[in-house]
């Protein structure tokens, strides 16, 4: 499982409509940080096109921890 979190709830949901039916909007997880307190989880790896503005980072679930796998740097 894969979890995005973002700047703000517009690239949130900019997010879930790009990934489609497979993404879901949750608040975000404790152990993660986030500016808008709402965050995607996902399947599948992370692909180039989902890259938003508004993207902060993607991180994989691994054995109940978060790895950091994506980090935007704009």
């Amino acid at each position: 499982m894969m979890v995005a979190t973002f700047a703000n709830h517009y690239g949130a949901m900019f997010f879930k409509k790009t990934v489609g039916a497979g993404c879901t909007l949750r608040p975000v997880p404790r152990s993660l940080s986030s500016s808008c307190g709402t965050c995607a989880f996902f399947e599948g790896p992370m692909r180039q096109e989902y890259v938003n503005e508004n993207l902060e980072a993607v991180y994989e679930q691994q054995q109940g921890i978060y790895v950091k796998v994506y980090e935007n740097r704009n």
